[in-house]
Protein backbone atom coordinates (compact mmCIF):
# COMPACT_ATOMS: atom_id res chain seq x y z
CA UNK A 1 0.00 0.00 0.00
CA UNK A 2 2.99 2.53 0.91
CA UNK A 3 4.60 1.65 -2.47
CA UNK A 4 1.60 2.36 -4.40
CA UNK A 5 0.46 5.48 -2.62
CA UNK A 6 3.71 6.92 -3.25
CA UNK A 7 3.73 6.15 -7.06
CA UNK A 8 0.57 7.24 -7.31
CA UNK A 9 0.99 10.61 -6.15
CA UNK A 10 4.31 10.89 -7.63
CA UNK A 11 2.57 9.78 -11.24
CA UNK A 12 -0.73 10.39 -11.95
CA UNK A 13 -1.17 13.38 -8.88
CA UNK A 14 2.46 14.90 -10.06
CA UNK A 15 1.22 18.29 -10.07
CA UNK A 16 0.12 18.11 -6.75
CA UNK A 17 3.13 16.40 -5.55
CA UNK A 18 4.93 19.09 -7.19
CA UNK A 19 2.78 21.45 -5.25
CA UNK A 20 4.15 19.84 -2.30
CA UNK A 21 7.84 20.18 -3.26
CA UNK A 22 7.77 24.02 -4.02
CA UNK A 23 5.87 24.84 -1.09
CA UNK A 24 8.84 23.30 0.89
CA UNK A 25 11.33 24.86 -1.37
CA UNK A 26 9.51 28.72 -0.81
CA UNK A 27 9.59 27.70 2.83
CA UNK A 28 13.39 26.76 2.84
CA UNK A 29 14.20 29.97 1.05
CA UNK A 30 11.80 32.36 3.83
CA UNK A 31 10.75 30.89 6.93
CA UNK A 32 7.56 33.05 6.40
CA UNK A 33 6.19 30.91 3.49
CA UNK A 34 5.90 28.24 6.73
CA UNK A 35 2.45 28.44 6.04
CA UNK A 36 2.10 26.68 2.95
CA UNK A 37 3.92 24.19 3.58
CA UNK A 38 2.38 23.24 7.02
CA UNK A 39 -0.73 22.21 5.91
CA UNK A 40 0.51 19.17 3.33
CA UNK A 41 2.75 17.90 6.47
CA UNK A 42 0.05 18.10 8.82
CA UNK A 43 -2.18 15.90 6.00
CA UNK A 44 0.11 13.19 5.38
CA UNK A 45 0.77 12.88 9.21
CA UNK A 46 -2.85 12.67 9.96
CA UNK A 47 -3.23 10.18 6.90
CA UNK A 48 -0.79 7.80 8.28
CA UNK A 49 -1.80 8.46 11.50
CA UNK A 50 -4.96 6.59 10.64
CA UNK A 51 -3.68 4.16 8.72
CA UNK A 52 -0.97 2.77 11.36
CA UNK A 53 -3.63 2.98 14.64
CA UNK A 54 -5.69 0.91 12.13
CA UNK A 55 -2.79 -1.85 11.43
CA UNK A 56 -2.13 -1.49 15.53
CA UNK A 57 1.50 0.19 14.46
CA UNK A 58 0.71 3.62 16.06
CA UNK A 59 4.09 3.36 17.78
CA UNK A 60 5.37 4.11 14.54
CA UNK A 61 3.02 6.54 12.76
CA UNK A 62 5.47 9.33 12.79
CA UNK A 63 8.39 7.00 11.69
CA UNK A 64 6.26 5.94 8.28
CA UNK A 65 5.36 9.43 7.63
CA UNK A 66 8.67 11.16 7.91
CA UNK A 67 9.55 7.86 5.48
CA UNK A 68 6.81 8.38 3.12
CA UNK A 69 8.17 12.37 2.84
CA UNK A 70 11.40 11.25 2.37
CA UNK A 71 10.50 8.43 -0.24
CA UNK A 72 8.19 10.97 -2.16
CA UNK A 73 11.15 13.20 -3.04
CA UNK A 74 13.30 10.42 -4.43
CA UNK A 75 10.46 8.80 -6.39
CA UNK A 76 9.93 12.34 -8.11
CA UNK A 77 13.02 11.61 -9.90
CA UNK A 78 12.39 10.07 -12.98
CA UNK A 79 15.03 7.38 -14.25
CA UNK A 80 13.98 4.21 -15.55
CA UNK A 81 10.25 3.85 -14.93
CA UNK A 82 9.81 0.03 -14.77
CA UNK A 83 13.14 -0.43 -12.37
CA UNK A 84 12.31 3.07 -10.33
CA UNK A 85 8.89 1.43 -9.42
CA UNK A 86 9.93 -1.65 -8.67
CA UNK A 87 12.83 -0.57 -6.43
CA UNK A 88 10.57 1.63 -4.57
CA UNK A 89 8.37 -1.78 -4.06
CA UNK A 90 11.64 -3.29 -2.44
CA UNK A 91 12.35 -0.06 -0.59
CA UNK A 92 9.02 -0.23 1.23
CA UNK A 93 8.67 -3.99 1.51
CA UNK A 94 12.03 -3.06 3.83
CA UNK A 95 10.49 -0.72 5.89
CA UNK A 96 7.70 -3.20 6.71
CA UNK A 97 10.44 -6.05 6.93
CA UNK A 98 11.92 -3.57 9.79
CA UNK A 99 8.65 -3.49 11.30
CA UNK A 100 8.88 -7.09 11.86
CA UNK A 101 11.85 -6.93 13.33
CA UNK A 102 14.42 -8.28 10.54
CA UNK A 103 16.13 -6.19 8.12
CA UNK A 104 15.35 -5.93 4.45
CA UNK A 105 15.07 -8.58 2.16
CA UNK A 106 16.80 -9.33 -1.13
CA UNK A 107 16.53 -5.74 -3.49
CA UNK A 108 17.68 -7.23 -6.72
CA UNK A 109 16.51 -4.34 -8.71
CA UNK A 110 17.09 -1.39 -6.07
CA UNK A 111 20.78 -2.95 -6.05
CA UNK A 112 20.70 -3.08 -10.00
CA UNK A 113 19.81 0.55 -9.98
CA UNK A 114 22.27 1.09 -7.42
CA UNK A 115 25.28 0.17 -10.01
CA UNK A 116 24.42 1.68 -12.67
CA UNK A 117 24.14 4.66 -10.73
CA UNK A 118 27.50 4.17 -9.56
CA UNK A 119 28.83 3.86 -13.06
CA UNK A 120 27.46 7.32 -13.95
CA UNK A 121 28.90 8.61 -11.01
CA UNK A 122 32.01 7.54 -12.14
CA UNK A 123 31.86 9.04 -15.13
CA UNK A 124 31.29 12.38 -14.60
CA UNK A 125 34.40 14.62 -14.27
CA UNK A 126 35.74 15.00 -10.86
CA UNK A 127 36.98 18.69 -9.83
CA UNK A 128 40.05 17.43 -7.56
CA UNK A 129 42.41 20.48 -8.31
CA UNK A 130 42.06 24.10 -6.45
CA UNK A 131 40.57 25.73 -9.03
CA UNK A 132 37.88 23.00 -9.62
CA UNK A 133 36.39 22.74 -6.47
CA UNK A 134 36.42 26.22 -6.01
CA UNK A 135 34.26 26.60 -8.80
CA UNK A 136 31.88 23.50 -7.65
CA UNK A 137 31.80 25.28 -4.88
CA UNK A 138 30.40 28.62 -6.26
CA UNK A 139 27.98 26.71 -7.95
CA UNK A 140 26.62 25.43 -5.17
CA UNK A 141 26.25 29.06 -3.97
CA UNK A 142 24.79 30.18 -6.75
CA UNK A 143 22.05 27.68 -6.38
CA UNK A 144 20.98 28.56 -3.10
CA UNK A 145 20.86 32.38 -3.78
CA UNK A 146 19.45 32.65 -6.83
CA UNK A 147 18.23 28.85 -7.85
CA UNK A 148 18.37 26.61 -10.40
CA UNK A 149 17.63 29.12 -12.73
CA UNK A 150 20.24 31.04 -11.64
CA UNK A 151 23.05 28.80 -12.46
CA UNK A 152 24.92 29.88 -15.37
CA UNK A 153 28.46 29.56 -16.32
CA UNK A 154 28.27 33.19 -16.08
CA UNK A 155 27.26 33.64 -12.53
CA UNK A 156 29.16 30.94 -11.36
CA UNK A 157 32.65 32.24 -12.83
CA UNK A 158 31.69 35.82 -10.95
CA UNK A 159 30.96 34.19 -7.78
CA UNK A 160 33.88 32.24 -7.99
CA UNK A 161 36.02 35.24 -9.17
CA UNK A 162 37.63 33.36 -12.30
CA UNK A 163 36.68 34.15 -15.95
CA UNK A 164 34.09 32.68 -18.14
CA UNK A 165 36.68 30.88 -19.96
CA UNK A 166 38.03 28.81 -16.87
CA UNK A 167 34.39 27.85 -15.77
CA UNK A 168 33.48 26.86 -19.23
CA UNK A 169 36.41 24.33 -20.06
CA UNK A 170 36.04 22.59 -16.96
CA UNK A 171 32.52 22.46 -16.54
CA UNK A 172 31.57 22.22 -20.43
CA UNK A 173 27.77 21.69 -20.12
CA UNK A 174 24.98 23.05 -17.38
CA UNK A 175 24.35 19.25 -16.29
CA UNK A 176 28.67 19.25 -15.61
CA UNK A 177 27.86 22.13 -13.11
CA UNK A 178 24.79 20.79 -11.67
CA UNK A 179 26.95 17.40 -10.76
CA UNK A 180 29.76 19.79 -9.42
CA UNK A 181 27.37 21.70 -7.13
CA UNK A 182 25.43 18.92 -5.73
CA UNK A 183 29.12 17.21 -5.18
CA UNK A 184 29.89 20.04 -3.28
CA UNK A 185 26.55 20.53 -1.13
CA UNK A 186 26.76 16.77 -0.57
CA UNK A 187 30.24 17.11 0.98
CA UNK A 188 29.28 20.00 3.45
CA UNK A 189 26.53 17.79 4.54
CA UNK A 190 28.59 14.64 5.19
CA UNK A 191 30.45 14.96 8.98
CA UNK A 192 33.96 15.08 8.22
CA UNK A 193 36.70 13.81 10.73
CA UNK A 194 35.32 10.15 10.41
CA UNK A 195 37.58 8.34 8.89
CA UNK A 196 36.14 4.96 8.01
CA UNK A 197 38.46 2.56 10.67
CA UNK A 198 36.40 4.85 12.99
CA UNK A 199 33.03 4.00 11.73
CA UNK A 200 34.15 0.95 12.19
CA UNK A 201 34.26 0.49 15.91
CA UNK A 202 31.68 3.53 16.68
CA UNK A 203 29.86 2.03 19.74
CA UNK A 204 26.01 1.58 19.18
CA UNK A 205 25.31 4.14 22.19
CA UNK A 206 28.12 6.61 20.15
CA UNK A 207 25.99 5.93 17.11
CA UNK A 208 22.76 6.52 18.52
CA UNK A 209 24.07 9.97 20.46
CA UNK A 210 24.58 11.00 16.56
CA UNK A 211 21.08 11.32 16.00
CA UNK A 212 20.81 14.06 18.55
CA UNK A 213 20.28 17.15 16.26
CA UNK A 214 20.80 15.04 12.91
CA UNK A 215 19.26 17.20 10.10
CA UNK A 216 20.79 19.33 7.29
CA UNK A 217 21.14 23.28 8.17
CA UNK A 218 18.84 25.33 6.20
CA UNK A 219 21.45 26.26 3.47
CA UNK A 220 22.62 22.99 2.52
CA UNK A 221 19.03 21.53 2.67
CA UNK A 222 18.04 24.82 0.31
CA UNK A 223 20.73 23.88 -2.24
CA UNK A 224 20.11 20.28 -2.20
CA UNK A 225 16.12 20.77 -2.24
CA UNK A 226 16.59 22.84 -5.41
CA UNK A 227 18.81 20.02 -7.57
CA UNK A 228 16.23 17.33 -6.59
CA UNK A 229 13.51 19.84 -7.81
CA UNK A 230 15.24 20.63 -11.08
CA UNK A 231 16.63 17.41 -11.44
CA UNK A 232 12.07 15.75 -11.23
CA UNK A 233 11.61 18.30 -13.85
CA UNK A 234 13.90 18.12 -16.51
CA UNK A 235 13.96 14.89 -18.55
CA UNK A 236 17.98 15.58 -19.17
CA UNK A 237 19.03 15.11 -16.03
CA UNK A 238 17.95 11.06 -15.98
CA UNK A 239 21.38 10.23 -15.35
CA UNK A 240 21.53 12.64 -12.36
CA UNK A 241 17.97 11.64 -10.80
CA UNK A 242 19.54 7.99 -10.80
CA UNK A 243 22.05 9.50 -8.78
CA UNK A 244 20.02 11.41 -5.98
CA UNK A 245 18.03 8.25 -5.78
CA UNK A 246 19.83 4.76 -5.69
CA UNK A 247 23.29 6.48 -3.97
CA UNK A 248 21.29 7.62 -0.50
CA UNK A 249 22.33 6.17 2.84
CA UNK A 250 26.23 7.05 2.15
CA UNK A 251 26.31 9.04 5.50
CA UNK A 252 23.59 7.17 7.41
CA UNK A 253 24.52 4.15 6.55
CA UNK A 254 27.70 3.89 8.64
CA UNK A 255 26.08 5.15 11.67
CA UNK A 256 23.17 2.72 11.26
CA UNK A 257 25.56 -0.40 10.94
CA UNK A 258 26.83 0.77 14.22
CA UNK A 259 23.93 1.34 15.91
CA UNK A 260 22.34 -2.50 14.84
CA UNK A 261 26.07 -3.97 15.95
CA UNK A 262 28.72 -5.77 13.24
CA UNK A 263 26.64 -9.02 14.20
CA UNK A 264 23.73 -7.60 11.80
CA UNK A 265 25.12 -6.53 8.20
CA UNK A 266 23.05 -3.99 6.82
CA UNK A 267 22.71 -3.65 2.96
CA UNK A 268 22.76 -0.78 0.65
CA UNK A 269 18.56 -0.77 1.17
CA UNK A 270 18.95 -0.67 4.40
CA UNK A 271 21.35 2.44 4.21
CA UNK A 272 19.11 3.90 1.77
CA UNK A 273 15.68 3.40 3.98
CA UNK A 274 17.39 4.65 7.07
CA UNK A 275 18.83 7.78 4.65
CA UNK A 276 14.76 8.71 3.67
CA UNK A 277 13.71 7.99 7.49
CA UNK A 278 16.06 10.64 8.67
CA UNK A 279 15.49 12.83 5.77
CA UNK A 280 11.60 13.04 6.29
CA UNK A 281 13.05 13.92 10.39
CA UNK A 282 14.78 16.51 8.90
CA UNK A 283 12.21 18.25 7.24
CA UNK A 284 10.13 18.33 10.31
CA UNK A 285 12.79 20.06 12.13
CA UNK A 286 13.23 22.45 9.62
CA UNK A 287 9.86 23.50 9.19
CA UNK A 288 7.99 22.65 12.24
CA UNK A 289 10.75 23.11 14.88
CA UNK A 290 10.87 19.48 15.62
CA UNK A 291 13.51 18.99 18.15
CA UNK A 292 15.60 15.83 16.93
CA UNK A 293 16.35 13.89 19.11
CA UNK A 294 17.89 10.18 19.64
CA UNK A 295 14.36 8.84 21.05
CA UNK A 296 12.90 9.98 17.77
CA UNK A 297 13.92 6.40 16.12
CA UNK A 298 13.21 4.20 19.76
CA UNK A 299 10.14 2.91 17.85
CA UNK A 300 11.66 1.96 15.06
CA UNK A 301 14.65 0.51 16.87
CA UNK A 302 13.00 -1.22 19.33
CA UNK A 303 11.41 -3.33 16.86
CA UNK A 304 14.73 -3.78 15.34
CA UNK A 305 15.77 -4.86 18.99
CA UNK A 306 18.66 -2.06 18.76
CA UNK A 307 17.49 0.05 21.66
CA UNK A 308 18.79 0.33 24.60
Amino acid sequence: MLATLIDDWCETQRSLAFAFRQSQLMALRDPAHREKRTPWSALWREFWKEICDHLDLGDVAQGTAWLFEGLIALHLLRWRRPIDRAALEELCRGWADWLDGRLAGPSPWFDLARREAMALATQRPVGVETNASSIAAAAARTIEQHGIAGLTHRAVAAEADVTLGVVSHRYRTSADLLNAAFEAIYSRMVPQGEPEERLRTLGRQEAIGHLEGAFAPRANALGLEELSVATARDPAFAGFAAQLRYLRGRSAGPYFQAILGSDRPISPIDAAIFSAFLSGRGNACLHEDWTATAADAAPLLTRLGAWT
